[in-house]
């Protein structure tokens, strides 16, 4: 049977729900929403797509080899810490520290700040080129739109530039901002979602120690 929860379209799957055992865990597919994972020196995108009160199975894009407990975060900021439980073919178990309410969790955010595309922490090495200069950069958060960067060099708004970053390739962007070392980019062309959540999930999780 499909119902709304809160504007999400989820699946709710009714095998078993003749037994109070089941009437009390209801399980729901959830269809398509985000969420970012937040390991130990960065972030990676997953897919829900299953969750109950207890846990949820999730849809990774790369082995979570050696994670046995880690933290989730929703859209609008929530997070919950959760203990692994299976992995197999691309898909993860997780069990849930407490049990959750469902609805609230896979609410949609409504507030504008809320709403925003999640970015991604990091530390990772990039170059940027502007005004016929190259500049080593380290690349602090990413999202399908646009990056933080650090950098000494002031850049002045809305200068053009490419970005060069290993595993993704060069994208062209324009500046947002710089204040105090760091500037935000927007890229011209947003990264697709699967590229992105890929490449973060299969940083090796040393990486940061082996860029300096």
């Amino acid at each position: 049977m499909t119902q709304a929860i809160r504007g999400i379209l989820v699946e709710e799957d009714t095998e078993h729900s003749g037994t109070e055992e089941r009437r009390s865990n209801e399980r729901h597919r959830v269809v398509f929403r985000t969420a970012k994972l937040l390991l130990e020196d960065h972030d990676c995108f997953c897919i829900m797509r299953d969750i109950s009160s207890a846990g949820m199975k999730l849809q990774t894009f790369g082995p979570m080899d050696g994670i046995d407990v880690i933290d989730i975060e929703f859209l609008g900021g929530r997070t919950l810490r959760m203990h692994k439980r299976w992995e197999r073919d691309g898909f993860c178990g997780f069990q849930f520290e407490a049990p959750i309410d469902i609805a609230s969790v896979i609410a949609l955010p409504h507030g504008e700040r809320e709403r925003r595309p999640q970015r991604l922490r990091m530390n990772f090495p990039a170059a940027i080129e502007v005004d016929g200069e190259v500049f080593q950069v380290r690349l602090h958060d990413i999202s399908l739109a646009g990056a933080k960067i650090g950098i000494d060099k002031r850049l002045r708004a809305s200068a053009p530039l490419r970005i060069a970053i290993d595993g993704i390739g060069r994208k062209r962007a324009d500046v947002r901002w710089w204040r105090q070392g760091f500037a935000g980019l927007h890229f011209h062309a947003p990264l697709a979602f699967n590229e992105l959540a890929a490449w973060s999930a299969q940083l090796p999780t040393d990486w940061s120690e082996e860029s300096e």
